[in-house]
């Protein structure tokens, strides 16, 4: 008989992350890549999606409402463990599209099928250390955030030594796991990618330049950064706008920022938008800023690239990887509002550096296909030819290599 392969994931039909744009491209992708392998996919109710061929749907049962966990990891989790129960021993591979997600797999001998793969899409919590007081005016709520992000940690720390095999989206992910989990499980490399083309409305954005920021987490993506560099901009570029799409708890806080600084009339904030107005909005854009203050790899990055946006980000994590200074964008240290003022000035300025980091990034996307992706994950499962896992001991962190 074929093998038989389940794919745990809390977004399949709708797209609220990068998760969910990794996801839908392995539901679009993997049968026709492996037309041999039976796919299941087990998910919230809601987001079954009878329009996908190829595809066998369980379902989990309506979205938990309660749960303010993200993509609702913690009640994902204990719902496919309850529902699935004694099944999972019917499949050959087991993929957590969100590593998180297996957190009440419960353990089980090694040797016993399925294997038991997990996706890891970032590394925040590893990285928290410190006290509550680090998040003091930088976070709208600075001790519950750093009491989760400790909860988190935790969860993690056990969840991730469920399974057999772990993909990571970037050596500095890989590292900063190692380094804090001591993991004993292979580490394997996945490229995550997005479609090479995008649907986007005709749309014109004010501003000279139009600078856009898309994020979820604003001060992990450092708008509050973008915010002071509109100051650091209006002598010099008085017609820049700044538009913010996305939402967070900080908002409020960032725009009193805004008027403060007598730039209030100058940062937009749209709020969330849908993937279709992203795009929009990208396509809009002169130039596309996130100085994030770390950054495990940033699946925006690769849409700015799509919309032939050069790019400003931070010199911090696993965007280096992808973003490479003055080749395929700019590099400016998250903390420097001076900096990325700077950048935006330079880039504005100089033609042909514009033109030189569009094609970089361009670049950057055609050496990450979608068929990369999916031979890379049938490899994991061990459904293909060998893929060696990454070494025990990764390159430097990005940010290391560049200084």
């Amino acid at each position: 008989m074929s093998p038989a392969i389940l794919l745990l994931t809390s977004q399949a039909k709708t797209v609220h992350s990068g998760v969910g744009t990794y996801a839908r491209m392995l539901l679009r992708g993997l049968p026709a890549a492996a037309p041999e392998h039976r796919l299941h996919v087990a998910t919230w109710r809601e987001e079954i999606d009878p329009d996908l061929a190829g595809v066998q749907w369980i379902d989990l049962g309506p979205r938990s409402r309660c749960d303010p966990t993200p993509g609702r990891f913690w009640s994902f989790g204990r719902r496919a463990a309850a529902v699935l129960g004694d099944r999972l021993v019917t499949f050959d591979v087991v993929h957590c599209l969100d590593a998180r997600d297996g957190h009440a797999l419960g353990q089980r001998p090694r040797a016993l099928a399925p294997r038991l793969v997990g996706t890891v899409h970032d590394d925040y919590a590893a990285q928290v250390r410190g006290a509550p007081w680090h998040y003091v005016g930088r976070a709208a709520d600075p001790l519950r955030r750093w009491l989760f992000h400790r909860w988190l940690r935790h969860v993690e720390r056990r969840a991730y030594t469920r399974f057999d095999r772990l993909l990571v989206n970037s050596a500095a992910t890989a590292a900063t796991l190692q380094r804090e989990y001591r993991l004993d499980r292979p580490l394997w490399p996945t490229t995550l990618t997005i479609d090479g083309a995008a649907a986007v409305a005709p749309l014109r954005l004010p501003g000279q330049p139009c600078l856009v920021f898309c994020g979820g987490n604003f001060y992990r993506k450092g708008l509050d950064t973008c915010v002071r560099a509109m100051a650091e901009l209006r002598p010099v570029l008085p017609a820049a706008r700044l538009h913010v799409l996305g939402s967070c708890s900080s908002s409020p806080r960032l725009e009193r920022l805004a008027r403060r600084l007598g730039v209030a009339g100058q940062v937009v904030f749209h709020g969330r938008l849908a993937p279709a107005m992203v795009a929009a909005h990208l396509a809009a854009a002169d130039q596309f800023v996130m100085p994030s203050r770390t950054e495990a790899l940033g699946l925006v990055y690769l849409e700015a690239f799509r919309a032939g946006v050069p790019v400003i980000a931070g010199d911090r994590g696993g965007v280096v990887e992808i973003v490479r200074h003055r080749e395929s964008g700019l590099n400016v240290p998250p903390e420097r509002p001076d900096a990325l003022a700077q950048a935006v000035v330079a880039l504005h300025g100089d033609g042909a550096l514009r033109a030189r980091l569009v094609a970089g990034g361009h670049l950057v996307l055609a050496t990450r296909p979608p068929q990369r992706l999916l031979e890379e994950t049938l490899r994991c499962y061990g459904l293909g030819p060998s893929l060696a896992p990454l070494p025990a001991r990764v390159p430097p962190a990005a940010a290391e290599v560049r200084a």
